[in-house]
């Protein structure tokens, strides 16, 4: 090997170790996810590839026969997971070695995490939000979240996308120098005959001058919607 190709490959071999070690890590020399994030809105998990989705009978049935003014979050009930992560509102993020704590400007709500990955309660009651509990994998934080509560309280999305009780979400978080890498894999053998993953790409938020990084987000107060929700189901005996 000349001396030239050489000195390409050590230059490779330390722009490759540069760019492993660009990212922000914590004391501990684990990946930091803390700051504020922009989470990407994506009101249809399909995005305009509704036959991708991996139904089962009940699950496309499910989908087809939804009507968009029951939507759960119109009652301010809490999206639940992945629903939460898909909501076009910032959230802060505050990791210690322990925990990661999501603070979300949606519904003011939040999700605590603990890294350790102790198992979820055994006799749990169902909630909006689930259990959640973090693990680590090399560089990626792996996020399983079960215990989430069924129709007619939380759908997937705003598209009508529903769920069961039998929801597991797995979540998949790599920190890039710039950005969060997310990956989630939703699994709910009732809806879908296979897990259904999907990426989205996290950035910073970018504060505006005047306004504080979260807003107060009071989803009851003034709630006028729900008289003015109107039905997406066809009028009975039209024929359609």
């Amino acid at each position: 090997m000349t001396r030239f190709f050489s000195a390409i490959l050590i230059s490779i071999g330390v722009l490759s170790a540069q760019s492993a070690d660009s990212i922000p890590r914590t004391s501990q020399g684990k990946p930091d996810f803390s700051g504020y994030w922009n989470i990407p809105y994506f009101p249809n998990m399909a995005s305009g590839k509704e036959e991708t989705i991996p139904y089962t009978e009940a699950g496309r049935a499910a989908y087809i026969n939804h009507d968009a003014k029951d939507d759960p979050t119109s009652n301010c009930w809490f999206p639940g997971v992945p629903r939460i992560m898909q909501s076009p509102y910032p959230s802060q993020w505050v990791q210690t070695p322990d925990q990661l704590v999501m603070l979300f400007e949606y519904m003011h709500t939040f999700r605590s995490i603990p890294l350790n990955g102790r198992p979820h309660p055994p006799n749990m009651e169902p909630a909006f939000m689930g259990d959640s509990t973090g693990h680590w994998e090399g560089d990626a934080l792996v996020i399983d979240t079960a215990g989430l509560k069924g129709p007619p309280w939380t759908w997937l999305d705003t598209a009508g996308h529903q769920h069961s009780d039998a929801l597991h979400v797995i979540e998949k978080l790599r920190r890039t120098p710039t950005s969060i890498a997310y990956e989630y894999t939703v699994d709910d053998p009732q809806m879908y005959a296979q897990p259904w993953t999907l990426q989205r790409t996290l950035t910073p938020l970018k504060m505006t001058p005047g306004l504080p990084e979260l807003l107060e987000y009071s989803c009851d107060e003034n709630n006028r919607d729900l008289k003015h929700l109107i039905s997406t189901k066809p009028a009975l005996g039209n024929g359609k």
